[in-house]
């Protein structure tokens, strides 16, 4: 079976063939409700990392603060466990032999790939709970920048095939806005030009930094919302307190403009004149939901990738059955 997986600081998305796993990258140790009707969507995985509840749940039941938002993140106990989390909703199989290809933001790319693939390869055994046991094995593991995902997922269909053999010859730049990451790649002919290719760590949560902040000063019973709550927040422009509407709109806009800016001026300055000579612009990451059109404006040949969240998951497991042709 092959899978590409992005586990990002927002959301952990992984892909094999027609299967999704889709969920925010939350997890804490679980406190049993007394009472639910949602037993069919909590996920809590067991493994050696320990006990942990996983997504959407998690979020509800978490504190303030949990979200871990470091280059270590990959070191944690979190992190594996959203990885087990994800595979179990691609496959329910008991024993399984996977190759899987995986991404990291160019910032941090060169220090930690080695690490990550260590720690990917081999048997991992967890338990969903709810259900049997499983034992997978990772025989292959190939650890990519992450906004390559978006390339790889123009360049092959979902069976590795190449169907767009011209981006060979191309000039292609690529946006990839995550949640704590902006990778700024720059491409010709399939291979990237470090010159005009670097990572930042001024994303999407910075937004959330600031509503926090505001909130917090307006509306103190808002100060322990947790991040995701609030990112669902910006994307709606409002949240609710005691009942009544609050207005998002206004705070929203001043940063989306300011972080909006930034990347562009950033963008502009890594790729100099060469962003005039790129075919396309590709915008990907769950950012280009707020940043897209702004970046259209300042790039003409910006395209906006549909499920840009998904789009690095997507090239990786396309690379993957790419490599299993081999």
């Amino acid at each position: 079976m092959n899978i590409g997986y992005d586990g990002g600081f927002y959301a952990t998305k992984a892909v094999s063939g027609d299967r999704i796993a889709q969920f925010e990258s939350f997890a804490v140790r679980p406190s049993e409700s007394l009472f639910s009707l949602n037993g069919h969507q909590t996920i809590i995985v067991s493994s050696q990392v320990g006990r942990l509840l996983c997504g959407a749940e998690a979020v509800k039941k978490g504190v303030t603060g949990a979200r871990k938002e470091t280059a270590g993140w990959i070191d944690t106990p979190e992190y594996m466990s959203l990885f087990y989390a994800a595979l179990s909703e691609i496959t329910e199989a008991t024993q399984a032999t996977l190759n899987l290809v995986a991404g990291l933001p160019l910032a941090d790319f060169q220090r930690d790939r080695a690490k990550l693939r260590d720690r990917l390869l081999g048997v991992h055994q967890f338990v969903r709970e709810g259900r049997r046991g499983q034992s997978l094995t990772i025989e292959t593991a190939r650890v990519v920048p992450q906004a390559w995902g978006a390339v790889l997922a123009l360049l092959l269909d979902e069976r590795g095939r190449i169907v767009r053999p011209e981006l060979a010859k191309q000039k292609l730049g690529v946006l990839d806005i995550g949640g704590h990451t902006v990778n700024y790649l720059s491409v010709n002919g399939l291979s990237d030009i470090p010159s005009e290719t670097q990572g930042t760590e001024r994303g999407a949560w910075h937004v959330v930094r600031v509503v926090r902040n505001w909130l917090t000063g307006a509306y103190p019973g808002l100060a322990r919302l947790a991040d995701h709550d609030i990112m669902a927040a910006i994307i709606a422009r409002e949240t609710w307190h005691q009942g009544e509407r609050v207005d998002l709109a206004l705070v929203v806009g001043e940063v989306l403009a300011d972080i909006g800016q930034e990347i562009v001026d950033t963008a502009t300055q890594y790729w100099g004149a060469g962003a005039a000579t790129m075919r396309q612009v590709i915008v990907c990451g769950g950012g280009a939901y707020l940043w897209g059109d702004m970046i259209r404006r300042a790039f003409r040949q910006t395209i906006v990738l549909d499920a840009p969240e998904l789009a690095n998951a997507i090239g990786f497991y396309r690379f993957a059955c790419n490599l299993a042709g081999r």
